[in-house]
């Protein structure tokens, strides 16, 4: 059921940004807890002009809205929201999770008479799940995040996905890689990548976007962008031109099912990566990091599928459970006389063998025994006997299939 949007009621008068650099410098988040407050009033300097343009961004959301909000720290913007949209957001830091002195971080401003407590959620949003169910969210906010992930936004934006409620938002501002200062600093034969920083590999930005990649990877994890644009937040001159501002906002909607999409433009060799963040996975909509060698290119008919050849490998993370499930099938044309038999491999122990003896989808089901306290599960599949479709029916497809898999889970 899609969830109902309603006009938002009339917000409290936004001031402009000067007004809000006051305001936020009242703050003492920088002064507790990172380097001191010339570090804070600086940042406020820096980023004053982009909050304010975030909050005109906002969609029309119902009252009493849920929003998760990815890379909080200083929450700063989470401020504006509680004064100017009366919302309170799930906060998620994201490269701090290294480290932290306690569970919640206090920010006060003894000017104004406000002082807010935020729980500190440590989590690597594109290695890790997010710690939030199923469409629990009206507007995930990805401000400012997007540029820092340094091999997997289509994780994040697959989890935003997930936990965002059907036409749900997720907005995103980012830097523009196609910005004025970005040419001229070409044109001056100076480097336009971002240097090295005292907060390890997420402190830097280790990809920026132009508008286009970003409707792109929008697009591909299953949003419909619904505004994109460009603003100048940081510096005003020649404004005019569109395409060489600033910043890149998006809005989009969350459409369909959650998937992680990897366009070939943004992507290269992504079968080599491993990042076994699930314990369960379907094949073609969030495999990536999950599995192996031993597979084919993902075909969908009825539901998405791999078939894979006569040994397979993938990867899950271990959620306490006692059996893996295979949803599988094979197509083998000579199955009346000779079953098709699946055997499992667990960190290096082969833990038991199902068989298949017919052409329907069926739920292959393995006992785990003592491998059930590995974290990550390192799995191989071993198939008995395979065909080649050009040999038994009129096909050029030469390929040598072990069996399909739609989908394979921890029970």
């Amino acid at each position: 059921m899609k969830s109902e949007l309603k006009h938002r009621p009339k917000l409290p008068k936004l001031p402009p940004p000067d007004e809000l650099k006051r305001y936020l410098k009242g703050f003492d988040f920088f002064e507790r807890h990172v380097q001191g407050q010339w570090e804070g009033d600086l940042y406020v300097e820096t980023h004053a002009t982009r909050f304010y343009e975030t909050l005109r961004f906002l969609p029309d959301l119902p009252p009493n809205p849920r929003i998760l909000e990815l890379g909080a720290i200083p929450y700063y913007f989470t401020i504006l929201l509680r004064r100017f949209v009366e919302a309170h957001p799930d906060t998620l830091s994201f490269f701090e999770f290294e480290k932290s002195d306690s569970a919640t971080h206090a920010v006060e401003n003894r000017d104004f008479g406000e002082r807010y407590e935020f729980a500190y959620r440590p989590l690597n949003i594109e290695t890790e799940v997010f710690p939030f169910a199923d469409s629990s969210f009206d507007l995930v906010l990805c401000c400012e995040v997007l540029e820092h992930l340094l091999i997997n936004p289509s994780h994040t934006l697959y989890e935003s996905h997930r936990v965002l409620r059907p036409d749900g938002h997720i907005l995103i501002t980012t830097p523009n890689a196609l910005r004025w200062d970005n040419l001229f600093a070409m044109v001056r034969g100076d480097n336009i990548y971002d240097r090295y920083h005292g907060n390890g590999i997420y402190g830097r930005h280790n990809r920026e976007y132009s508008t286009g990649e970003v409707a792109e990877l929008l697009k591909a994890n299953g949003f419909e962008v619904e505004r994109l644009e460009t603003r100048s937040v940081y510096r005003k001159f020649l404004d005019v031109f569109a395409g060489r501002r600033d910043n890149i906002f998006a809005l989009a909607r969350a459409v369909g099912d959650a998937k992680a999409g990897f366009p070939e433009n943004l992507y290269v060799l992504m079968d080599e990566y491993r990042n076994a963040a699930r314990s369960s996975f379907t094949m073609g909509v969030d495999d990536v990091g999950q599995i192996g060698r031993g597979w084919y290119d993902v075909e969908v008919a009825e539901s998405s599928f791999r078939w894979s050849q006569q040994a397979a490998q993938f990867y899950l993370r271990n959620n306490g459970g006692t059996k893996v499930v295979m949803r599988a099938r094979c197509a083998h044309p000579d199955l009346e006389h000779s079953r098709v038999t699946v055997t499992l491999t667990v960190n290096g122990d082969t833990i038991g063998a199902a068989t298949l003896s017919d052409h329907s989808w069926t739920n292959l089901t393995f006992e785990l025994g003592p491998t059930a306290a590995a974290t990550i599960l390192n799995c191989e599949i071993a198939i008995s006997s395979t065909w080649t479709p050009s040999r038994a029916i009129s096909s050029t497809d030469s390929r040598q299939l072990g069996i399909a898999v739609n989908r394979i889970w921890l029970d």
